[in-house]
């Protein structure tokens, strides 16, 4: 009998053994059985995401380090010269920017060149001194800095030129940024309208709520040499930086591909940054407007610091696996998410729905701040480039989902009619040259029904709390007030921002037809 009693307790030890090491407990051995037969029952109910399994943990990335054959950018000039130059001159100089101050309502800036010369390289910078007056006292500024034309196709329209500003040390300007220095500013050209770009930025800063970056403006009156050259938009230069767009940029000897990245829907690529193409050619897709299309391939340029063709080839991957996520469920209906080495692999099991696979890897509040505005502007360059987006891999990320933020260059906007259709959000109309902008993200994004209703949920907040046409009004009234600094010759330009606002204000009045 004691023998009996012997087997039948080590047979009970083993049998707690081998649930123990099966990870179970006895209750939970209980459970799993009960669950099996609820199942069998066909009792089953679709998981909620506190039951769904977890992603896979993410590995670090065996990333090539094999160096980028790095393009080098333009170096900033010595200013050992024009400094001196303009140290001997002060007393002359000073005299003049009091002079033309007197004349002006709005800040100046003046750029003193070395030996006089013209600005007029894109790729390399002109020793400057750059001086800020007729404002406030504590904003005032004189300070070396190299100066060169920036821009694409703007930038070879006409003798006004925007510019960018890289000053030899960070500098605040005009309180823009909350004060904030940094080493880059930008000045575009009004040309034959002030409010292109100011209201697009006006509209960017009330849609996006301080929740993503864009950059600060402002106004000011610009010199060269003393010749005065119109009213000028002083903005931030979009890129990877503290307070701008924050992501971590890697040490020249950092090879990992667990970095910070900001890239650019890129029409010019190749030119400047290292860049990827994402291959979409080959499917087909119909937009909410009917219309079917096969997509097309696009660069992207990679505007933060990179080292290694790995970092490189990182990024493609991601954010080509990031559309592959958003396309599956907005197109199929299918849930896709990333396995630990970044492929794209069905979620069945982990994700409760498409929508959640989507927000695990994007952040779908800044794509659809970046929709509305869009669609508000109608910008026929929507998807030709100038569209950013980051995504930061460090334990400190900002951005641990793909961002959509810094809008920028709003000069092929405000055309057509403000009524009657969607811009941004559908397929565009092809141009004569036969290029199509439209901008996939959006057309594609706007297909999933639970992304259209969200875009809807958004609009309302924004429509119908009035802050839109509160900043279109404000817009107005800004322009008016540069009509002493314009000067009779140029004070049209006012007008002109007043057509541009009644465009919007009609694209508002349409769209809450259609999102309301």
């Amino acid at each position: 009998m004691k023998r009996i009693i012997a087997l039948l307790a080590a047979a009970v030890m083993l049998s707690a053994c081998s649930a123990g090491e099966s990870g179970e407990t006895s209750s939970e051995a209980e459970s799993s059985s009960l669950s099996e037969i609820s199942s069998s029952a066909g009792d089953v109910s679709a998981p909620d995401s506190s039951e769904a399994e977890k992603p896979p943990e993410k590995k670090k990335y065996d990333a090539d380090p094999t160096p980028l054959e790095q393009q080098s950018a333009a170096a900033l000039p010595s200013l050992e010269k024009v400094t001196a130059q303009y140290k001997e001159k002060k007393e002359s100089i000073s005299g003049d920017l009091e002079k033309l101050a007197s004349a002006k309502e709005h800040p100046c800036i003046n750029i003193t060149t070395e030996d006089g010369k013209k600005i007029l390289s894109k790729d390399e910078y002109t020793a400057s001194v750059i001086d800020v007056f007729n404002c406030d006292e504590g904003f005032r500024l004189t300070a070396g800095a190299g100066v060169k034309v920036r821009g694409n196709s703007t930038a070879d329209q006409g003798d006004e030129k925007p510019y960018r500003i890289k000053f030899e040390a960070k500098q605040g300007m005009l309180g823009l940024h909350g004060g904030k220095a940094y080493k880059s500013w930008v000045l575009l050209r009004s040309y034959w309208n002030l409010a292109p770009d100011y209201a697009g930025l006006s509209l960017a800063k009330t849609i996006f709520e301080g929740k993503y970056y864009s950059s600060d403006f402002m106004y000011v009156n610009l010199f060269i040499n003393g010749k005065s050259r119109g009213i000028y938009l002083l903005c931030e230069q979009n890129q990877a930086s503290e307070g701008r767009v924050d992501v971590y940029e890697p040490k020249p000897d950092e090879t990992q591909a667990e970095i910070g990245y900001l890239i650019e829907m890129d029409n010019y690529a190749s030119e400047e940054h290292p860049y990827f193409t994402l291959e979409h050619t080959g499917k087909e897709f119909k937009d909410i407007a009917g219309t079917t299309r096969r997509l097309w391939d696009k660069d992207y340029s990679v505007k933060s610091d990179i080292n290694t063709k790995g970092q490189l080839e990182f990024i493609k991957k991601y954010t080509d696996g990031c559309f592959k996520i958003l396309y599956e469920a907005a197109e199929n209906g299918k849930a896709l998410m990333f396995d630990s080495e970044y492929n794209t692999v069905s979620a069945d099991g982990v994700y409760p729905s498409p929508q959640e696979a989507v927000e695990a890897v994007i952040d779908t509040d800044s794509l659809i701040n970046m929709l509305i505005l869009e669609e508000l502007v109608h910008n026929n360059d929507v998807g030709a480039g100038s569209f950013y987006m980051a995504v930061d891999f460090t334990e400190q990320s900002k951005y641990k989902r793909l961002t959509f933020m810094a809008p920028w260059d709003f000069n092929w906007a405000y055309e057509g009619s403000a009524s009657g259709k969607f811009y941004a959000c559908t397929f565009q109309d092809i141009w004569k040259d036969g290029y199509d902008r439209s901008n996939l993200w959006y057309t594609v994004a706007m297909k999933a029904p639970w992304f259209a209703d969200k875009v809807k949920a958004r609009w309302k907040a924004l429509s119908s709390s009035g802050v839109l046409t509160d900043t279109t009004t404000q817009v107005v009234n800004d322009c008016y007030s540069l009509m002493k600094d314009l000067g009779s010759k140029e004070a049209w330009k006012s007008d002109k921002a007043k057509d541009i606002c009644d465009f919007i204000n009609g694209r508002i009045k349409w769209l809450d037809k259609q999102w309301l």
